[in-house]
């Protein structure tokens, strides 16, 4: 095992890790500093270290070299920043994600619907992700899905990512105009900068809660509303993972070598080309980064009683939330479609 470990981590150094036929963009480097931009992860006991990752791939039935590789790509690939300075914990923290599953399937009323909640193996960012959707008991609509971990009694929540390909049947149509009484309000409480940007009196785009799906905030209200009733109360929102961004920049940078020698272009091309794409690379991990920590703020504004007491790099990392005084309540998330004195009719 020590000897695959290894040649993993030195392939890491070259930014692409081979398995089988597919390639992996995943670069850092162990305890080596140049001023290249590279990651590095700082480790403090070699012996320590090893002994954990064998423990993480313990945790898994498989034994070919194809099946560990595969697993220390999912483990290597989702570092936060304070990570790469307390590599041990991070694996003990994973090793937890694995064990805690917790979350169990079950069946909750909604309105004259109800919501059928399911926790499955995921692997990207995190093991397991949170499934939810609702139904008739006939049709179904697909809620987006929450990739989560728990470790210690913290749940890190690293996405909310819709999978709904059904967008256009008649049940799905009826639960988004369901869905869409949630925004009745919202952009009444809206700073009056948001208000310009809509309105077209300016270009400048402020940050918001508008611009939030509807059918995101139900699926996270559910999910906080389940891990409330496991009695865990603290939440890290990880807005940002480090080796998977560079993995896109780097496929960037390919790509743009590929146009300098495909096209010959001269110096000042090159120049252009690589600060346009780096730009769009920048805009668009932004623009993910703010949309996905948008929804914690919308479900702030829908219950109040949800403490966001730090916002990203004021305290650490994370978007931090305390759950202490959220109401346990399943009726509560049909109340927040029906609104305060509106009944659906």
């Amino acid at each position: 095992m020590d000897e695959l470990i290894d040649a993993f981590f030195k392939q890491c150094e070259t930014g692409r890790v081979q398995i089988g036929e597919f390639f992996y963009n995943i670069h850092f480097r162990i305890n080596y500093y140049l001023d290249d931009n590279v990651l590095t992860i700082r480790v403090k006991n070699k012996e320590l270290f090893y002994k954990y990752i064998k423990q993480f791939i313990s945790l898994f039935n498989i034994s070919s070299k194809e099946d560990i590789l595969k697993k220390l790509v999912y483990l290597f690939s989702n570092l936060s920043f304070s990570d790469f300075n307390d590599i041990e914990l991070y694996i003990k923290k994973n090793i937890d994600f694995v064990k805690n599953r917790m979350l169990e399937d079950k069946t909750i009323p909604f309105l004259d619907n109800s919501i059928e909640i399911k926790t499955q193996e995921y692997y990207q960012e995190s093991p397991y992700c949170f499934k939810c959707s609702i139904t008739d008991g006939t049709f179904k609509y697909e809620l987006p899905i929450i990739s989560y971990g728990i470790s210690d009694g913290v749940c890190y929540i690293f996405a909310v990512q819709d999978k709904n390909l059904d967008k256009s049947s008649p049940y799905s149509k009826k639960i988004k105009r369901m869905l869409y009484k949630m925004n009745e309000g919202v952009y009444e409480s809206e700073i009056i900068e948001y208000k310009d940007y809509k309105e077209h009196r300016s270009s400048y785009y402020p940050e918001n809660i508008s611009d939030v799906s509807p059918s995101a905030v139900l699926s996270l209200s559910v999910f906080l509303n389940q891990l409330v009733e496991l009695g865990i109360a603290k939440v890290k929102v990880v807005p940002f993972l480090p080796i998977r961004y560079n993995a896109k920049k780097e496929a960037y940078q390919r790509k743009i070598n590929y146009l300098i020698k495909k096209d010959n272009l001269s110096l000042e091309e090159q120049k252009e080309i690589e600060q346009k794409y780096l730009d769009e690379h920048l805009r668009i991990q932004n623009n993910l980064t703010q949309k996905f920590l948008r929804n914690f703020f919308r479900i702030n504004y829908h219950f109040p009683n949800v403490s966001i007491y730090s916002s990203p790099f004021e305290i650490d990392e994370y978007l931090n939330i305390n759950l202490s005084n959220f109401t346990k309540n399943d009726d509560i998330l049909s109340e927040m479609v029906l609104g305060v004195e509106k009944k659906l009719k």
